[in-house]
């Protein structure tokens, strides 16, 4: 290791004592007074254990430097130092024994213009102010006080501070490398970082979208799930206005039209104040708002910080907005501001949940399509057959309260309601004589009526968006012990849907009054189902049906009731 002079032991050379011209000793240049510059500065000194100063070579300034620095006159040398600075290696650019200066140029620096680090260095040991005058004359010192400074200094050989200023260059160039790849690799984990929890969160955003879901929830959670992934201190959702609600899905159930997450910094009605004073500003693109806009005086929301404002369009039409509200930051940050992440995040949840309530309106058309199709079906199977009026609507509803207590969920309730307004569809094939004659059927004609099943599966096989009721319509006449129609299924081979339609259908037709005679007494019926549960009936089904006998004795004697049709989902 090379031997070093504490710094403190050196005698410190000043402007004023030698009155010498060093150029203005811009110490405080403010351009160049970087981490960079003091780094360099600071790994010099510490290689050579003497410091140096750090010349600005356009201007020939000192930027940098402390005054243990030999102090000379660099105004007739700059053109040297430009010299060094353009080959990018150390130099010795004067040699006057016993002294020599030595220049390093700082090109590894991202400054502008160069920067050049110069220090004098003693090469050679002298015994008397005669051997220093010559040397002191070149760098413009005085002799004697240069006699003092140099009896205290470290010699080096001229070839060994090459070495090391090229070794000191390369250290710098390397650490800056290093610098800036790790300053890339935290921009790549930071990029990273957002791009997962906006990944993470529009997966869980679109995993959650269901058409039945109601609208005022899935905002409630949206809004939940950004205030996980966007540093504010609220999220909001704001509703436009003039939002006509009656022809678009955009269901806000706070009265204010406004749905806050996390702690609010203002009123609600503020809020709704806040979009109106924005205007169009925030009607067609994102609005970013940090501290250089909020602070001005002619800001009136003193308590928001930090906005940014998301507009929600359905197709052309602005339904609202979504706000984050005061950047939280991190721990010790001061200023925080939003940006480019959060206006991503805001934007794909606005984008989700836009075309969502577009698709709303879309399924509620078709659903209010299907329904009436359906119901048209169902008229037009009570109109063929006269003396059966309202009993698919009967049926469908007495199946409904038994896959209740069954503990059917609310998708296969749907569906079995479904499917009891179409169970009958079949006997539009079957001959109207038939159908409607007063009396007893012969054998040759109840073979013809039992064929409507297998005629109501034909109907309805092509419609896809009914295919989930099609074992209902084939199978609601298959019997627990086999003996029923057409595929004589036993027992648990009957879908469990119509067995619960079998139960209904008999009950109703038992309990309704025909031409060739009238409907039978609660006291027969009940018989009857007791006697055929576990033949005639799935046992499980009969046993539901008397727990809620008073319930299924109300919808009997009562009128229609025009209940939602909701489209199957199939394989139900």
């Amino acid at each position: 290791m090379l031997p070093e002079t504490p710094l403190e032991s050196v005698v410190p050379f000043t402007p004023a004592s030698l009155g010498v011209d060093l150029c203005g000793c811009a110490k405080d240049k403010p351009s160049h007074k970087t981490p960079h510059v003091r780094a360099a500065f600071h790994a010099l000194s510490q290689a050579f254990a003497k410091p140096f100063s750090v010349v600005d070579i356009e201007s020939g300034e000192i930027v940098y430097a402390e005054s243990e620095s030999f102090p000379c006159d660099l105004t007739g040398r700059l053109g040297l130092l430009a010299e060094v600075s353009r080959s990018g290696k150390p130099a010795i650019i004067e040699d006057v024994s016993p002294l020599l200066m030595f220049a390093v140029p700082l090109l590894s620096l991202p400054v502008d213009p160069p920067l050049v680090a110069v220090g004098v260095f003693a090469y050679e040991h002298v015994e008397n102010q005669k051997q220093m005058a010559a040397a002191a004359h070149a760098f413009g010192v005085d002799s004697e006080r240069a006699l003092n400074w140099i009896a205290n200094q470290t010699l080096w050989p001229p070839r060994a501070l090459l070495q090391l200023g090229e070794a000191v260059i390369q250290n710098l160039v390397q650490e800056n490398q290093i610098k800036r790849l790790h300053h890339e690799i935290n921009d790549a984990v930071g990029h990273a970082r957002d791009t997962y929890i906006e990944l993470a969160l529009l997966h869980r955003l679109t995993r959650h979208l269901h058409l039945s879901e109601s609208e005022a929830e899935l905002w409630k959670s949206a809004l939940a799930w950004l205030a996980d992934a966007v540093q504010a201190q609220s999220l909001a959702l704001v509703s436009h206005h003039s939002t006509n609600v009656k022809s678009q899905r955009f269901q806000i159930e706070d009265p204010s039209g406004v749905l806050t997450q996390g702690e609010c910094p203002t009123e609600k009605a503020n809020l709704q104040r806040l979009v109106s004073q924005l205007g169009s500003r925030i009607h067609e693109s994102p609005l970013v708002l940090n501290r250089a806009e909020t602070s001005l005086p002619t800001w009136g929301f003193p308590e928001i910080r930090e906005l940014v404002c998301v507009p929600v369009r359905v197709g052309t039409q602005l339904m609202g907005w979504l706000l984050a509200l005061n950047h939280q930051g991190t721990a010790g940050e001061e200023f925080s501001t939003f940006g480019s992440v959060e206006i991503r995040l805001l934007s794909s949840v606005s984008t989700i949940l836009g075309i969502h309530i577009s698709n709303l309106d879309l399924y509620q058309q078709q659903a209010e399509l299907f329904s009436g199709a359906v119901r048209a079906l169902s008229s037009t199977i009570d109109a063929k057959d006269r003396y059966t009026s309202g009993h698919s609507d009967r049926v469908a509803r007495v199946s409904v309260s038994l896959a209740d207590t069954l503990g059917l969920d609310k998708q296969k309730q749907d569906l079995i309601y479904l499917a009891g307004l179409l169970h009958d569809i079949g006997k539009i094939g079957i001959d109207d004589q038939v159908l409607n004659k007063p009396g007893v059927l012969t054998d040759e004609e109840f073979e013809h009526i039992k064929q409507h099943p297998q005629f109501g599966y034909d109907i309805l096989k092509g419609v896809r968006s009914l295919e989930s009721i099609l074992p209902v319509v084939l199978h609601h006449h298959e019997a627990w012990n086999g003996n029923g129609y057409p595929s004589g299924l036993k027992g648990k081979e009957t879908p469990q849907v119509a067995r619960i339609v079998a139960v209904a259908d008999a009950f109703d037709a038992m309990s309704s009054d025909r031409p060739y005679r009238k409907g039978m007494s609660d006291e027969k019926l009940d018989s009857i189902f007791r006697e055929g549960a576990g033949s005639q009936w799935d046992p499980e089904v009969v046993e539901a049906f008397f727990s809620i006998r008073d319930k299924i004795s109300e919808i009997s004697n009562s009128e229609p009731v025009e209940m939602p049709c909701p489209t199957p989902v199939p394989g139900c």
